[in-house]
């Protein structure tokens, strides 16, 4: 099982955001986010929060050591958002037709 730490660090590889991105986007130190990534210092709630908002997570995916990340569906929401509303539709349409026809 994953720590939050190690949780939030592959979540910020996985996006390829830096250690410096994320400090300056969330209003924190680079020393904090390497602390939090290493286990050696505790997320505050309104940390939690923001570090949920900016990896496309869940704050129960984060803290929970049952719940493992499942970045691959991040990125598709991601990417399923900046489509044209028809090709919104095409996805949705193949997804129904591969549940219909699975072996």
């Amino acid at each position: 099982m994953k720590s939050c730490g190690e949780k939030l660090r592959a979540a910020r590889e996985f996006l390829g955001l830096t250690q410096e991105q994320v400090a300056s986007t969330l209003n924190l130190t680079r020393n904090i986010i390497v602390n939090i990534e290493n286990g050696k210092r505790f997320i505050k709630s309104d940390e939690l929060y923001k570090f949920s908002r900016l990896y496309g997570i869940t704050m129960e995916e984060i803290i929970s050591e049952e719940k493992e990340i499942d970045m691959n569906n991040q990125v598709f929401a991601r990417g399923f958002d900046n489509l044209s509303e028809k090709d919104k539709q095409e996805i949705i349409n193949l997804i129904k037709f591969k549940n219909d026809y699975k072996e």
